[in-house]
């Protein structure tokens, strides 16, 4: 079908949580007149458009059947998407014991679902000139480190590309004991610099990483051990750690809408915090920042693509 005139947004994870909620906060935007719901499963695309339709009263909605840790699945969905799209949120994620397991593609379950996918999907569109304006990386804290919740910072070595690659793997963990939470926050730390990498080579366009912070109402604790379950479903927001989803997904529209957030840049909260006022997380890890390290990821990424 044709786009109606209009902003068109493509998100992706969008039939529960974070990715649900951004899209109905968009679809009351004036401007957008098209949203693509990219969803893994076709039955909960079909009830999240239908309770989306209700929600906004505006009927602006398509689903596109993709699931972003399957590359092929990724680039089948790319060619269903008719025309250009505006804005690009990619919000799909995992964390979990189980997703260290390895795809069909060689790479970690969690970091082909957080990034792996999203390369592909977003440089589709680039080469084919469909990115009008902004693409947004949904990030998250896990990336610098959050020290009251026991989240270490990534660190490397070398940051060299043969390091990072061995995230992208899972032969980081070789020898050793596996830890999920670090490979998530890892996928995030090079997720976060690819997106700056893509910044300077398209200035023309905004790629900005946005974390929504702890937020409640969302079913990214679902993997996790029962006791980090139930602290990210009870005991976090009780302690007033955590936001409530319409926060969470706020900081994501932000990401879209907000012309003042720079491209090329990390935004999450402060240091040691999962909520509040967003800021730039190179005032926290200046490696954010490094060129070569961004270049690193970038060709670390590219190895796992054929």
């Amino acid at each position: 079908m044709s786009a109606p005139s209009g902003k068109t947004a493509l998100i992706t994870g969008a039939n529960a949580g974070i990715g649900k909620e951004v899209a109905r906060q968009l679809a009351l935007r004036p401007e957008l007149a098209h949203i693509y719901l990219a969803c893994r499963n076709r039955d909960r695309a079909i009830a999240a458009k239908v309770e989306l339709e209700a929600a906004t009263g505006r009927r602006i909605f398509d689903i596109v059947v993709m699931d972003v840790a399957d590359l092929d699945s990724v680039r089948a969905g790319l060619a269903a998407i008719d025309g250009s799209v505006d804005a690009l949120v990619m919000n799909a994620g995992v964390i979990g014991p189980q997703t260290l397991d390895l795809t069909a593609d060689g790479v970690t379950t969690v970091f082909a679902t957080n990034i792996l996918g999203h390369v592909v999907l977003l440089e589709g569109l680039l080469a084919e000139g469909r990115l009008g304006e902004v693409a947004v990386l949904v990030g998250s804290e896990a990336a610098v480190g959050v020290p009251k919740m026991r989240m270490a910072r990534p660190s490397f070595d070398s940051t060299s590309v043969d390091e990072l690659a061995t995230v992208i793997d899972g032969s980081y963990f070789a020898g050793g004991k596996p830890d999920f939470n670090l490979a998530f926050g890892q996928a995030k730390y090079i997720g976060a610099l690819w997106m700056a990498y893509l910044a300077r080579q398209h200035p023309e366009r905004r790629f900005i990483t946005v974390s929504p912070g702890a937020t409640t109402g969302t079913q990214a604790s679902n993997g996790l051990a029962l006791p980090l379950r139930v602290a990210s479903k009870y005991v976090l927001p009780a302690l007033g750690i955590s936001h409530k989803l319409d926060a969470g997904s706020k900081r994501i529209v932000d990401g879209v809408t907000d012309p003042t957030l720079s491209s090329g840049v990390f935004y999450a909260s402060a240091a040691n915090k999962l909520k509040g006022p967003m800021v730039d997380q190179t005032t926290i890890v200046p490696d954010l920042a490094n060129p070569s390290f961004q270049d690193h990821a970038n060709e670390a990424i590219h190895r796992f693509i054929s």
